[in-house]
């Protein structure tokens, strides 16, 4: 069986590696005879961070080319292809239209191409499909479907749907796929409003739940060391940060409002005798735009007691993050995947919700209290929530270590799912 492991955007965001090494650790358990082969948009960092090969995305190189074009025939050429080459290519593919005798960069052909020697094409789960960060996601089914590759599209949130062109390629691939599993159920009802197709849609889980803990063979780097030795020392809560753009004018708030709230819960925590960490899931590591550890810098001024207060700024991978926030007591996430990595790892986690993911995933869990909206942040009441949260931890732990072993025998039965698929299929 061979397969290629294909969406990922980059490793530098830590939720993003653990999805992929979460699908990669249960098919490597279920299917050890698998050839693999995993690409990524930034190949050099996701491989150091995965510790493993990692193939260029040629779309994404081909994206870079195209937004580099200079001049003023560039900027046009720019401004067409945004308006019209996925119209283009999904004309193409579905063989009608006007637009299919129109020409369109040979890279999407030899993409197909390359697809062509794969039993299958798995996309790696996520958000990819949300109407404010664009189509180009959408290229890669394209690519499959005109390979005639069967792809499958595995722990994914999609939606909100409130652009036309987003809407039609989402009906056009979502109802061609060969399964879009879903890792929360709010996706589905968003694709049911919005009348897009939902006869492929099946229920699954986000495959950051299946990575392994590895045990037996972890071993401590310094960085890692340091801040097991600091979490020993107190209490500690850990808290993970974000740039809220693009989502902050869908919420009616500012950057600088959510960051004095959040500093008003950590100076509440420290009060109360614990000290607290900021860790970063996503970095700016080979050209990655995030880097939450700038919000985190920002947001220390607004920290009464800098003593007990810190900010990590190694570059830890994902399973490296999980062991830390192992030793926390609490992880308080406005990334979803700190929540998710740290329940994994046996500590529980508030949501705090600035999409549907964060709630559709919690609720899932059976979890749904942990899921906050970021408006009970900007009021203040996510203080006493946490505060609630902190004074019911024996019992909230044994029902988060629950709810993750349930979550995990799905997944595996999500995986198992596939590839007996994919093997019937050969």
């Amino acid at each position: 069986m061979k397969l290629l492991i294909l969406g990922n955007h980059t490793c530098g965001n830590r939720g993003d590696s653990a999805i992929m090494r979460g699908l990669l650790d249960a098919i490597r358990q279920q299917a050890p005879e698998a050839e693999m082969d995993v690409m990524s948009r930034f190949p050099v960092s996701s491989a150091w961070l995965q510790g493993r090969p990692i193939i260029a995305d040629p779309l994404y190189q081909l994206s870079q080319k195209q937004q580099a074009a200079a001049g003023l025939n560039g900027r046009v050429k720019k401004v067409l292809r945004r308006r019209f080459q996925h119209k283009i290519l999904l004309s193409k593919v579905a063989q009608e239209g006007s637009l299919r005798n129109f020409a369109i960069a040979p890279e999407f052909a030899e993409f197909a191409q390359f697809i062509a020697q794969y039993d299958a094409v798995i996309q790696v789960g996520g958000s990819n499909y949300v109407d404010l960060y664009g189509l180009t996601h959408f290229e890669y089914p394209l690519c499959a479907f005109m390979a005639n590759k069967p792809i499958y599209m595995v722990g994914h949130s999609v939606g909100p749907f409130q652009n036309p062109d987003f809407n039609q390629l989402a009906n056009y691939v979502f109802g061609r796929t060969s399964a879009l599993i879903l890792r929360e159920t709010v996706s589905r009802d968003l694709m049911t409003a919005a009348q897009i197709d939902t006869r492929k849609v099946e229920q699954g889980v986000d495959t950051a739940w299946l990575v392994e803990r590895r045990h037996d063979e972890f071993v401590a780097s310094y960085a890692v060391q340091h801040w097991l030795d600091v979490t020993a020392r107190r209490k500690t809560v850990a808290i993970t940060l974000r740039d809220l753009e693009p989502f902050d004018k869908r919420l009616g708030t500012t950057q600088q409002a959510y960051e004095q709230a959040f500093a008003q819960v950590v100076n509440r925590l420290i009060a109360d005798g614990y000290q607290v960490m900021a860790l970063s899931t996503c970095t700016s590591i080979d050209r990655y735009n995030r880097d939450d550890r700038m919000v985190a810098l920002r947001m220390a001024k607004y920290v009464n007691d800098s003593e007990n207060f810190h900010i990590a700024m190694d570059e830890l991978n994902d399973v490296e993050i999980g062991k830390i926030l192992a030793s926390c007591v609490l992880t308080i996430g406005t990334r979803l995947h700190s929540a998710i990595i740290s329940m994994n790892f046996g500590t529980p986690a508030i949501a705090i919700n600035y999409e549907h993911k964060s709630a559709g995933i919690m609720q899932q869990l059976g979890l749904a209290e942990l899921a906050i909206d970021i408006r009970h942040l900007l009021n203040g009441s996510l203080q006493s929530v946490v505060a609630d949260t902190l004074n019911q931890l024996p019992a909230l732990k044994a029902k988060v270590a629950n709810a993750v072993t349930e979550e995990r025998a799905k997944g595996f039965t999500m995986i198992k799912s596939v590839l007996d698929r994919i093997r019937e299929a050969q």
